[in-house]
This record gives C-alpha cells, sequence and structure tokens, in this order.
C-alpha cells in the first residue's frame, strides 16, 4: 500500500514536471509569437506607433500565450497582455478613431526590433 502511495507521488509529481514543459516556449517560439501578435495588434489597431514587449510571454494554465508590453498609440502609452487570442489592459482608443500610421516600430523581449509596414 505505501510502495502504491508512492508510486502515485512520482506519477504525479512526473506528470507536473511534464506540463511544465509544455508550457513553455523557446526564445525562438516567443519571438515568432511575438512578432505575429503584433502584427495582428497593428491590423486590429492601425494608429499603433509602437509595440514593446517587456516579457517573453508564457503559457496559462489553460494553454494560451500571452506577453506584457507597451503600445503606443497617438504619443500615448497602454500597458497590455497581448496574445494570438488574448488581449488585456489598459483601455485603448476606438481603432477607427485615429488615423493610421505609415509604420509601427516593435521591440522584442529578446533585444531585437523591426518596422512593420
Amino acid at each position: 500500500m505505501i510502495g502504491d502511495a508512492v508510486g502515485t507521488v512520482g506519477e504525479v509529481a512526473g506528470a507536473i514536471a511534464e506540463a511544465r514543459r509544455q508550457m513553455t516556449t523557446t526564445p525562438e517560439e516567443n519571438h515568432e509569437l511575438q512578432r505575429s501578435t503584433a502584427i495582428t495588434f497593428r491590423e486590429r489597431f492601425p494608429a499603433t506607433e509602437a509595440i514593446r514587449y517587456t516579457s517573453e510571454g508564457t503559457i496559462s494554465g489553460a494553454g494560451s500565450w500571452a506577453a506584457n508590453g507597451v503600445v503606443t498609440i497617438a504619443g500615448e502609452d497602454y500597458r497590455m497582455i497581448m496574445g494570438p487570442s488574448e488581449l488585456g489592459g489598459d483601455p485603448l482608443p476606438a481603432p477607427d478613431s485615429l488615423p493610421p500610421t505609415r509604420s509601427t516600430n516593435v521591440h522584442y523581449s529578446d533585444g531585437s526590433s523591426e518596422v512593420l509596414p
């Protein structure tokens, strides 16, 4: 009976370790998720001047990825939690209330940056 309990605890510990491993992303995956999220955000909010990611990003217990960032729209900064299927944070101006920008500067958490047209 005691051996069964130890086996069960060991199995649970193994399952927890595997779940944690599955909830992590590589630096390359984080960069690509940040990039695709930035592109989608710009499409939804065309007046976006800049996006600066302040964290690599994590996968929640529900399985969705998101990262913290600061978004600049019309000279104002908004703290956001952004992901392919998640958006939260400071209230943003209505997407159609401001003229679109020509480009958006994106600063990734890995220190790289690019300009999206």
